[in-house]
């Protein structure tokens, strides 16, 4: 057991308490690290850092606890925001908070933001969004060789629905991209299930018909 500077107790291991055999070579507690890990520990006592800090760190990742301290406890730069929302931000951080409600809204009327980075909590989540949105939209391009303009012509003639069963989709994205395998051409849009269907029959016109022709047996 040690104390950190902040007066707080951490249970770590030294390496001649560890009760690994040393002839399993796979885990040979040659570092203080590698005894924590196999013990569970979320602390080890390590080489001080470049501040000259006790060197207690932490056992994923190797950073040092106080250097990570030091960093939630202060502004990251106070000059990206005004004194107020710097004051308001270090209270939030005094508390073990990483979002805090700023003096004034952003641009777009939204007034959480992040301790450390200062920026809004609902922008980002919306910038996070519109980065996934651009990802698809790529993904698209890059496997059907569709543009993004033409893949919504296509979701517009389709009224973002499946071409086989017309189950309509709110989220076209959720729709699938049906391409014929030997001439490489886009055929439409289809839902899952239908998707997978003609894919297990192997796009096979055939044995499309001849299913087709079974479930009308009766």
């Amino acid at each position: 057991m040690v104390y950190g500077s902040d007066g707080m107790s951490y249970e770590i291991l030294k390496p001649e308490q560890c009760t690994v055999p040393l002839s399993d070579r796979r885990l040979k507690p040659n570092t203080a690290k590698k005894i924590a890990e196999q013990s569970g520990l979320t602390h080890y006592q390590g080489e001080p850092c470049a501040k000259g800090h006790s060197g207690l760190r932490y056992t994923k990742g190797s950073t040092c606890v106080e250097c990570v301290r030091e960093t939630r406890n202060s502004s990251v730069n106070p000059r990206q925001r005004s004194n107020k929302n710097h004051e308001l931000a270090l209270k939030a951080a005094a508390l073990g908070q990483t979002i805090y409600t700023a003096a004034k809204p952003c641009k777009l009327g939204h007034t959480s933001r992040f301790v450390n980075s200062n920026n809004c909590v609902t922008c980002d989540e919306l910038m996070r969004q519109k980065h996934k949105i651009t990802q698809k939209y790529n993904r698209i391009t890059k496997e059907y060789g569709l543009s993004k303009e033409e893949y919504l012509v296509l979701v517009a003639l389709q009224n973002s629905s499946c071409k086989l069963c017309e189950k309509f989709e709110e989220d076209h994205f959720k729709l699938h991209v049906d391409h014929c395998h030997d001439k490489l051409k886009v055929r439409g849009l289809l839902c899952g299930k239908c998707n997978q269907g003609i894919g297990l029959l192997n796009h096979s016109p055939n044995l499309l018909r001849q299913a087709a022709l079974y479930c009308e047996i009766t």
